[in-house]
């Protein structure tokens, strides 16, 4: 029977083949970029719990100090146990960023925005080139995106994605839920009555299989009391009112604490405020978009205050809502004339604003997959070659002070490392007690020998404060993870009698991962 060219169909075939080989594109620059990035420990630790836990409570009993949810862990560990290579940690991070660029290209937004979000510096560089669990929410959220015209055929798979939405990070169960409001939000505004619905089976073991992910995201990430988010137990009602009232007011406002990811464009909380009038027209779509981006500000407001890689998560939520608002799929408010010529120029006005900050993020996101490929971005792929290269070094346990920076080095060697300030040995950090906020270089040099007298190893130190600078050096000072360091004349002195010094790892890097090694005597 001969093929039907139809009009549909060569549209079909083009939209296949733009998506085919802008992925490949991208696919080709972020797995270049990923050969020279050295991951960091923000990267690492998730891969250091699973390759250390030898039962279920090892695995997830970390979780809590982590404040993430498991899928991450659970694909590193499942990835881990396959290859047993560090470098798996990479794979799955570009395999995740990949999938989801795939699915953006083959969405009903117009082709320019597709490439430029694309090549825009959260999917090209730091949800992609740095290997976190984020590039899997992105994956997911588009996944949803993209089953959501099927969400009354298919509601199992839409819980299914949601509920793994959900376990990716704490923003992702911001989105899941906005998600599952939204679809809640549209069955009331359709006028749909409820008892059908219960007695479909489909929709109720759906709506079972996303509160339990839901819940078990909650109970896997949520921290103990004597955590340093232990602040979250000791919310009030009046200071939870003002963080979402704050956060309404200003659903982009720790946004602008990051003013090089909005270029030209001033107050992103008024360019949100005239997006979610402009989402109107959508009232489903709209309930997503407020509730997802409304969401996130009361958790930094209230919770935990972003790095610039969470704010891509209110890029992330604005991206789906363009996605489901081209899609056609949901109801529409239908507006007058008046008002459907000013919503047209409002969107208007919204597109040229969004495609300058896209154009930003693709410049942003080109420097620093170049600013990755030219400079370290951790010391410690060094260190580890040092350790590596001298074999009375080969068995050294590793002291680091401050020791946050030293938990990115089992991605390169598998040398124990020791905290002193949680007297263990361990690959990451937990910041509960009985860590020492407190610390100086006598106990530093105390710890070292002890080490070495358990042990009968050698022990390298590798300290990040220059010995030049006595007294007392805070480190993130005024936020919950703030600690001390002093550094007194009379201990700098029997510091350097008991050890000698190494290497000089201080070099320009990406991150505060540098720091002198030495070997104690």
């Amino acid at each position: 029977m001969p093929r039907i060219d139809t009009p549909g169909g060569r549209a079909d075939t083009r939209r296949w083949l733009l998506a085919s080989t802008v992925t490949a594109v991208y696919a080709a620059v972020v797995i270049t970029a990923s050969v020279y990035h050295e991951p960091w420990r923000d990267e690492v630790v998730p891969l250091s719990i699973v390759r250390s836990a030898s039962s279920w409570a090892e695995f997830t009993g970390p979780l809590k100090y982590e404040g993430h949810p498991i899928l991450w862990y659970v694909v590193l560990r499942a990835a881990w146990a396959i290859v047993g290579n560090t470098w798996v940690l990479k794979a799955v991070g570009v395999a995740a960023a990949v999938g989801a660029v795939l699915l953006f290209m083959l969405s009903p937004l117009p082709w320019w925005l597709r490439c430029l979000f694309t090549f825009s510096f959260f999917p090209l560089y730091q949800y992609s080139v740095i290997s976190r669990g984020y590039g899997l929410e992105m994956l997911l959220l588009f996944a949803f995106c993209a089953l959501h015209p099927y969400r009354r055929e298919r509601p199992l798979a839409l819980a299914l994605v949601l509920a793994a939405l959900a376990n990716t990070e704490a923003l992702g169960a911001i989105l899941a839920i906005a998600a599952v409001a939204s679809l809640v939000f549209e069955h009331v505004w359709r006028g749909e009555v409820w008892l059908p619905c219960l007695r479909d089976r489909r929709l109720v073991v759906a709506a079972a299989v996303f509160v339990a992910g839901l819940a078990f995201a909650v109970v896997v990430a949520s921290p103990p009391p004597s955590h340093r988010w232990g602040s979250l137990h000791e919310l009030d009602l009046a200071k939870a009112v003002a963080g979402i009232a704050q956060a309404i007011l200003q659903p982009a406002g720790y946004a602008a604490l990051f003013p090089f990811f909005f270029f030209f464009l001033p107050w992103p909380s008024v360019w949100v405020w005239g997006y979610f009038l402009y989402l109107t027209r959508r009232p489903a779509v709209l309930c997503f978009c407020a509730l997802a981006v409304i969401g996130m500000q009361t958790f930094f407001r209230l919770i935990y205050a972003p790095a610039p890689w969470h704010i891509g998560s209110l890029v992330l939520a604005i991206v789906a809502a363009m996605w489901l608002d081209a899609s056609a799929s949901t109801p529409r408010w239908e507006l007058s004339p008046r008002l459907e010529r000013v919503r047209s120029w409002l969107g208007r006005t919204l597109a040229a604003g969004f495609t300058v900050l896209l154009a930003g993020h693709v410049l942003f996101g080109v420097m620093q997959v170049h600013g990755d490929i030219a400079r370290d971005y951790s010391q410690n792929r060094r260190l580890a070659e040092l350790l590596h290269t001298n074999p009375a070094l080969a068995g050294a346990v590793v002291i680091g002070e401050p020791d946050a920076p030293v938990t990115s080095l089992p991605y390169y060697a598998a040398n124990s490392i020791y905290l002193p300030r949680e007297g263990v040995y361990r690959w990451w950090l937990t910041w509960a007690p009985p860590r020492r906020a407190a610390y100086d270089l006598d106990a530093l040099l105390a710890a070292a020998r002890e080490v070495r007298a358990q042990t009968r190893r050698p022990v390298v130190i590798a300290l990040g404060y220059d010995l030049k600078e006595t007294g007392v050096q805070t480190r993130h000072p005024g936020s919950r993870y703030e600690e001390t360091f002093t550094i007194a004349p009379e201990s700098r002195d029997q510091f350097r009698a008991a050890t000698r010094l190494l290497a000089q790892l201080t070099g320009p890097t990406l991150t505060d991962e540098r720091y002198d090694v030495y070997v104690l005597r």
